[in-house]
């Protein structure tokens, strides 16, 4: 089904957006003007998923009919977003009704927070070679390629830059969540920022290499410790994963981050991003949390000084 609305909104969205292939389940959601699924999720426990994911979801899936003009095409949507929370089963401390939609089709957002829905995370895209902010670190700082003798450090950065986006809702810190983040630490092409000898930010990414002209490339983390942000950091290592990704044949590099991270959004906007699709989630009520994890709409006992994705 041709998706017309959303090519309009977004030339970088997909030209056709169909349902998905239905799954033992599911549920399908009928109302004039659209249709939809809604789909029931869980994160296998152990899984690196989980950290992202309430530990169960109920996923809705819409497809409005592209041959409507608006206001019809919204106002389907919105009945069909009313079908879907009139489908959702009680939801507990840790599950959480998604919907993912195009971040700039504004018309549905008024309807959205009406049903309680709020931002989660953000999905957005930088187009290759599009300019950077000029150079600010000092001397002192050393963009390197990863070496596994700084996993450590850098895996203690990472988990902290975690706990800092736990307390915005975008992800939950679980027991299994330290030891991916080593695995992604030796699977990723990962560069670090080295002060004085010791690992102050790092970047990791997609490995590009061996991707043909036009594949996506795909930033899966930036961090810069707290009393380092604000040196021109992280704008050296987004810098020189871009120039990687580049010379791969990327022709546009996504990434997510939190939505509402009062840092994050900014600096990802000044290095040439912007929001592609927006994850909205209705929580359940706050319940407490499982030994070693936080449930995903609470905040971990102290906040953390935030370790990256701002003015750098």
């Amino acid at each position: 089904m041709r998706h017309r609305r959303a090519g309009a909104l977004d030339p970088l969205l997909p030209r056709h957006r169909p349902l998905p292939a239905p799954a033992p389940g599911d549920i399908p959601l009928r109302v004039p003007g659209a249709e939809g699924l809604l789909r029931r999720h869980r994160p296998a426990p152990e899984s690196f998923d989980a950290s992202w994911h309430a530990a169960e979801q109920y996923q809705l899936h819409a497809c409005p009919d592209p041959r409507l003009p608006e206001p019809a095409r919204t106002a389907a949507l919105g009945a069909l977003l009313a079908a879907w929370h009139h489908a959702l089963p009680p939801l507990g401390h840790d599950s959480e009704a998604v919907f993912t939609w195009p971040s700039r089709d504004a018309a549905l957002t008024p309807l959205l927070l009406a049903h309680g829905m709020v931002p989660k995370r953000i999905a957005a895209v930088r187009p290759a070679r599009r300019p950077l902010p000029a150079p600010r670190t000092g001397p002192r700082t050393l963009i390197r390629p990863f070496d596994p003798a700084w996993a450590a450090e850098a895996a203690a950065l990472w988990l902290d830059g975690m706990r800092w986006d736990a307390q915005f809702g975008s992800c939950v810190i679980r027991p299994s969540t330290a030891a991916h983040i080593r695995l992604r630490l030796a699977r990723s092409l990962v560069w670090v920022a080295e002060r004085q000898r010791r690992v102050v930010g790092l970047l990791a990414a997609e490995d590009p290499r061996g991707a043909r002209a036009g594949r996506t490339g795909y930033i899966s983390s930036l961090l810069v410790a707290a009393p380092h942000r604000g040196d021109g950091i992280g704008s050296a290592l987004v810098r020189t994963a871009h120039a990687a990704l580049d010379e791969a044949g990327c022709s546009v590099t996504l990434l997510h981050y939190a939505a509402l991270s009062p840092v994050s959004g900014p600096f990802w906007h000044r290095h040439g991003y912007r929001p592609l699709w927006t994850t909205w989630v209705r929580r359940g009520p706050l319940g407490p949390a499982t030994p070693g994890s936080s449930a995903p709409a609470s905040a971990p006992p102290a906040p953390p000084t935030p370790p990256a994705a701002r003015p750098a």
